[in-house]
């Protein structure tokens, strides 16, 4: 008995320590990233069509604002600064501006990212793994359940995150060839339409 309690002591006391590595790695790299841009493969799946797509792009981020835009067949750019998002549909030529709210999260996952410079404040912690941890949303977020982070050693700390939203939906985003601090210029986050493009605005 002494055995079995003195190994689940030490399984446990891996586990934490664990998670401290793997928070305490993303709110140090979090903090020297000033900007950051790379590509993205996306694998969305749809529970009650048992149905998967997959989409790839790239993505930007600085400060509070992302740039989003897929490639392929499905080409969109998301522009987010602050509160104001602005859907652009290429192929349509027909921009969606909106206010973003919490509300939104589960529709746009990647609004995600600038949450993770402090997940203890954002999340409970609820699993551990090496270099896996388990989010629940403290305060609500859209639909989202929980949120699966795979944390690596590289500059850009994320290496994936899966979304999984109250209908057993999941979004998972996996990161490559991600590079930071390349003083992004702020006009690479401007939606400047063209002539004949459409400008819808909603609130």
């Amino acid at each position: 008995m002494k055995t079995i309690l003195i190994s689940l002591f030490l399984l446990l006391a891996n586990f934490t320590f664990a998670e401290e590595n793997s928070v305490k790695k993303l709110n140090s790299a979090y903090k020297n990233i000033k900007d950051a841009s790379g590509s993205f493969i996306q694998t969305s799946y749809i529970k009650d069509f048992d149905k998967t797509q997959k989409f790839k792009g790239k993505f930007y981020i600085k400060d509070n604002k992302i740039r989003w835009q897929y490639e392929g067949e499905f080409s969109q750019v998301i522009y987010l600064k602050g509160e104001t998002l602005i859907v652009y549909d290429k192929n349509k030529k027909q921009a969606i501006q909106s206010s973003f709210s919490e509300e939104k999260f589960g529709q746009l996952p990647l609004a995600l990212l600038s949450r993770m410079a402090d997940i203890e404040r954002e999340f409970e912690i609820t699993e551990k793994k090496p270099n896996v941890v388990i989010l629940i949303p403290k305060t609500k977020m859209g639909n989202i359940k929980r949120i699966e982070l795979i944390i690596h050693d590289e500059e850009f700390p994320i290496k994936s995150l899966k979304i999984t939203d109250s209908l057993a939906n999941t979004v998972k985003i996996e990161f490559h060839s991600v590079r930071i601090n390349n003083n992004l210029q702020d006009s690479i986050f401007k939606f400047v339409p063209s002539k004949d493009d459409t400008l819808l605005k909603y609130q």
